[in-house]
C-alpha cells in the first residue's frame, strides 16, 4: 500500500478525475504535493495523491522508486521492471475505491518519477495523459502500448546537469517509435527543477487532456 499526501477536489464532490504525482528519487510525496494547489481552479474536480515510493533511498534519505547507484540503461530497465507492477496495482485500487477509470486518471513525474510514469503507460491501458518534468525514457521491450494513446507533455530544462537534456530529445524520438508525438516545452537557463512557465503548461496540457474524447495524441 502506497501512502503521501493528498488533496481533495475544490469542487467539494466526489473526484471525477486522479492525478498521481510521481516523485523523484530521494524525495517523497510532499515533495510535489504543493502542485495540487496551483492546479486546483484549472482542475477543480480532481483529486491529487502524491505517494511516497515504495522502498527508502539507499541514500539515507527520502524514498526510491528503484535504485540508482548504478545509472546504467539495464539497472533502470530492470528497476521499472520491478516497480512498475507494484504502482500498477496500487493506481487500480485507487480507481476502483472512487469509480474512476484509466481514462481519468493522469500521471504526473519528476525525474524518476518521470521515467515510472512513462512506463506505467505500458502496462495500464487507456491512461488519460502523463506529464513528465526533467525525465527520462527507457522503452520497454515490445510495443506493449494500444490505442488510444495517453497524451503525453514533457518538459525539461536545458541546464540540468542531473538528467541531462539530451534525455528530453531521446524521449520524444523513442516515444515516436511508438507512434507518439509528445506534446514538448524546454525550460531556457533552468537546471533540474520546474518552474512556473512548465507547471503553467504542464496545468493547462491536462486541462485540454482531460476534456479530449480521444487519448490519441496527433501533434
Amino acid at each position: 500500500m502506497l501512502v503521501g499526501p493528498t488533496v481533495s477536489p475544490k469542487s467539494g464532490e466526489k473526484p471525477e478525475q486522479l492525478v498521481v504525482f510521481l516523485h523523484g528519487y530521494g524525495a517523497d510525496g510532499a515533495n510535489l504535493i504543493d502542485i495540487a494547489d496551483y492546479w486546483a481552479d484549472l482542475l477543480p474536480t480532481a483529486e491529487f495523491i502524491a505517494p511516497n515510493a515504495i522502498e527508502p533511498c539507499e541514500m539515507g534519505f527520502g524514498y526510491q522508486w528503484f535504485g540508482l547507484q548504478d545509472f546504467s540503461p539495464f539497472n533502470i530497465r530492470a528497476g521499472l521492471d520491478r516497480a512498475t507492477p507494484i504502482i500498477v496495482k496500487q493506481l487500480k485500487i485507487w480507481l476502483h475505491e472512487r469509480n474512476l477509470t484509466p481514462a481519468d486518471l493522469c500521471l504526473v513525474g519528476f525525474s524518476q518519477g518521470t521515467m515510472m510514469a512513462l512506463d506505467i503507460m505500458f502496462h495500464l491501458q487507456g491512461v488519460k495523459a502523463v506529464v513528465g518534468y526533467s525525465g527520462a525514457f527507457y522503452p520497454p521491450i515490445g510495443n506493449l502500448l494500444k490505442a488510444p494513446y495517453p497524451k503525453i507533455f514533457l518538459a525539461h530544462g536545458d541546464m540540468d546537469t542531473v538528467v541531462p537534456y539530451l534525455a528530453f530529445v531521446e524521449a520524444v524520438r523513442n516515444l515516436q517509435k511508438f507512434s507518439i508525438t509528445p506534446a514538448t516545452y524546454t525550460s531556457h537557463g533552468l537546471g533540474h527543477s520546474i518552474n512556473g512557465e512548465g507547471l503553467n503548461r504542464g496545468g493547462q496540457f491536462l486541462v485540454e487532456s482531460l476534456s479530449a474524447t480521444d487519448s490519441v495524441i496527433l501533434t
